[in-house]
């Protein structure tokens, strides 16, 4: 049995769920649930593709991304 077979049956992950909630069907490119105001969703669920590995520092990324790009919409949009 070659190594890579083994690893295929042997090897297992921990759950790391994500995509249910993928952008394009569920919310857009703000991450703005469709159809519902002023709902977001910034998590793994929005994921479209595995990271390929602990899905921790890609959700604490995005967090802070979109937390950084929510403050910028709301103090553009008090100057107005």
């Amino acid at each position: 049995m070659s190594l890579e077979q083994f690893c295929t049956d042997t090897v297992m992950t921990i759950w790391h769920y994500h995509g249910g909630c993928q952008v394009g069907k569920v919310v857009d490119n703000d991450y703005k649930v469709l159809g519902v105001d002023k709902l977001r969703v910034i998590d793994g669920s929005t994921f479209i593709d595995s990271p390929g590995t602990n899905p921790q520092a890609t959700v604490m990324m995005l967090g802070r991304y979109m937390g950084k790009r929510i403050l910028y919409e709301r103090f553009i949009q008090g100057r107005k």
